[in-house]
């Protein structure tokens, strides 16, 4: 019995590398960069977390709980940053415009927004009106912009066209050309990694009013 305690203090000491100059102690490394550096795995019935999601002030690494799990960000190993700015070009577009262009983006993992965008022949000429109702008469009308992503499937889509109107193209004399257009969309995708709670959606009944005398509770995490 007192061989086999011996034996595990031996394999517990060469197992564990200490600098007691930094207070680092590693194990299974003989060269620790943090207060505990761990290379390998780690299994803990309770683990208490001091300010999680809050960056380090030195090694820009981000610590995060997102669904009872913690997440290390390592811009060298992900595929992707937490803030993604993406043009998306689309081209030989009708004149309905897009109604639901899949874009492949995780919606579980992503939130995209579309901030910008911008309608123009294939030839890049931005010579381009709209057909209100569909009628071939320019009658000074024009539809309401349509254009948002949304999620559907799992994964976030596009949509960018009028409502009521289709895109023509305009030239000298005036034709309606109805299915060779550009449209520019420029995304932001912000990955969901720094996360404290799950927030509710917030739903308020103005009952008519324009909202100013109205309040609603303050979200929960705010």
């Amino acid at each position: 019995m007192m061989k086999r305690k011996i034996y595990i203090t031996i394999i517990m000491i060469l197992g564990i590398g200490m600098k007691a100059q930094t207070g680092k102690v590693g194990i299974k490394t003989d060269q620790p960069v943090e207060t505990l550096d761990v290379n390998g795995k780690s299994y803990t019935n309770s683990l208490y977390l001091r300010n999680p999601g809050e960056p380090t002030m030195t090694g820009g690494s981000f610590l995060a709980t997102s669904e009872n799990g913690l997440q290390l960000y390592d811009p060298k190993l992900e595929s992707s940053g937490l803030f993604n700015y993406i043009k998306l070009t689309l081209t030989g577009v009708s004149g309905n415009g897009i109604t639901d262009y899949d874009t492949k983006i995780d919606a579980n993992n992503f939130l995209v927004v579309l901030h910008n965008y911008s309608f123009k022949l294939n030839d890049n000429s931005t010579n381009v009106m709209l057909d209100f109702g569909n009628n071939g008469i320019n009658d000074n009308k024009q539809g309401s912009p349509d254009v948002a992503a949304f999620k559907k499937n799992g994964t976030w889509h596009i949509k960018a066209r009028f409502t009521d109107s289709r895109i023509i193209a305009v030239t000298n004399p005036p034709s309606r050309t109805y299915d060779n257009f550009t449209v520019d969309l420029y995304l932001m995708a912000y990955k969901r990694l720094i996360t404290k709670q799950n927030i509710p959606d917030v739903n308020a009944d103005l009952g008519g009013s324009d909202g100013s005398s109205m309040t609603i509770s303050k979200p929960s995490g705010f």
